[in-house]
């Protein structure tokens, strides 16, 4: 093969420059930094609030009067009325426990869910970035091209028309660069706002496609291709049993919420029990007249004296009328409707688990296709062209055609590995994996 021919061979780095992040610790940036999971954690102080709130008993009420009458008579009355709280407080406390597990629960699932949003959003970067690198190569291979036919035309070895053709052909691929640099630049955008990072916030990530998902690097050139490429991993165990449903996030807090629909049906039939309540008064009594007596001695002194009073008793509510039926027959509704809407949950979960296994599946196998036969086929037909072109046997048009083939299946590889990335990342979200 003719040394120019080498120039127009197709570079394909593996990946950037090395980087110093990875997704997980950008999923860690999220989960700390993320204003949504921020405010949703305060639910939780708010919740355990509440557990505080429903631990304590009622206050007991003082009141106080004091009556003038005619004269030099009065009394003074202090009344002190004590809750006894006897029915109520236990169901509070356990209800406000429930309403904890489920507010807790509630935030995990925001969680997973905000995990694999930002997983997601970086496996779109890393595609966008391996365009942008494909590309860029394609456009310096381009370039040298022309310039090399270019040189040729003024040598008179070639017609003007190939230098055109390849003139063209940088060009669409300049404007296929700029598209994918804007794509590039839009999903790291999104990616940092949905980390919680500002927007001149650095945003690095070290990971590739191929490492994460277990396919080939774009190789280095196509002369120098090694067709010894290993096979992409076989697929994480998954378990789809009922234990890997149950361990989900949103499962479980509607496991919790009902729990929480029982406890709310314990109070409102403990609330309307009976309950008793103590009380107890001390009165003073003071009594005088216009008149003189004689006391016990004989001596002369007013006619007038104080008295002191005490009572203790206690009162009974008694739940005649009022036994709290509404509240009851609310409670058991909202109870029957939390059942259902955990059949629902543990439904659903079964059946992304089980379609998210299917296609993490299927999608390495197509991986592992381009990765060990349609790549080096693709490749090894553009050298076919190459030596076909230099000996005279082609037009340049064929050339550039093959070479433009090459490039829609170095991308198509891309949508291939980013569609087993997101498989991957469905699966670990359907799997309840937060970290």
């Amino acid at each position: 093969m003719a040394p120019w021919l080498v120039i127009m061979a197709l570079t394909f780095p593996s990946v950037a420059v090395a980087q110093e992040g990875t997704i997980e610790q950008l999923v860690a940036t999220a989960l700390d930094r993320s204003p949504d999971i921020r405010a949703a954690r305060t639910a939780i102080t708010a919740a355990g609030g509440q557990l505080t709130q429903a631990g304590l008993r009622p206050n007991p009420m003082v009141s106080a009067s004091r009556m003038l009458m005619t004269g030099e008579q009065h009394q003074t009355l202090v009344e002190v009325d004590w809750p006894l709280d006897l029915f109520r407080r236990p169901a509070r406390i356990v209800t406000a426990q429930h309403a904890v597990e489920a507010t807790t629960l509630s935030v995990q699932d925001r969680e997973r869910l905000l995990a694999a949003t930002v997983r997601a959003l970086a496996g779109r970067l890393l595609a966008a970035r391996r365009n942008v690198e494909i590309m860029s190569e394609a456009l310096t291979a381009a370039r040298r091209m022309r310039e090399l036919l270019d040189s040729r035309v003024t040598e008179g070895e070639l017609p003007k028309l190939d230098a055109n053709i390849a003139a063209v052909e940088a060009g669409r691929i300049e404007a296929d660069l700029t598209l994918a640099q804007a794509e590039a630049e839009g999903a790291a955008i999104e990616l940092k706002a949905v980390a919680g990072l500002g927007p001149n916030d650095p945003l690095v990530l070290r990971e590739s496609l191929e490492g994460l998902v277990g396919g080939t690097p774009a190789p280095a050139s196509l002369v120098s291709f090694d067709p010894s490429a290993p096979p992409a991993p076989p697929a994480p165990p998954a378990s789809t049993g009922v234990s890997a449903i149950a361990a989900r996030a949103d499962v479980r807090e509607a496991t919790a919420r009902v729990a929480l629909a029982d406890a709310k049906l314990e109070q409102a039939r403990r609330e309307g029990r009976a309950d008793l309540t103590l009380t107890g008064n001390y009165g003073r009594e003071g009594y005088g007249f216009a008149q003189r007596g004689f006391d016990s001695a004989g001596r002369l002194v007013p006619v007038q004296g104080s008295f002191h009073s005490f009572e203790i008793g206690a009162r009974l509510m008694l739940p005649l009328r009022n036994r709290n039926q509404g509240a009851i027959a609310v409670a058991e509704a909202e109870r029957i409707g939390e059942q259902e809407w955990l059949a629902a949950r543990q439904l659903a979960a079964q059946a992304e688990i089980d379609a998210a296994v299917v296609r993490d599946r299927e999608a390495l196998r197509a991986v592992d296709m381009y990765a060990t036969s349609i790549r080096d086929l693709a490749r090894q037909n553009v050298d076919v062209q190459l030596e076909a072109y230099d000996l005279g046997r082609t037009p340049l048009s064929d050339l550039l055609a093959e070479q433009r083939r090459y490039l829609d299946v170095e991308s198509a590889y891309t949508a291939v590995l980013a569609r087993a990335y997101d498989a991957r990342v469905t699966l670990r979200r359907a799997r309840g994996e937060i970290r």
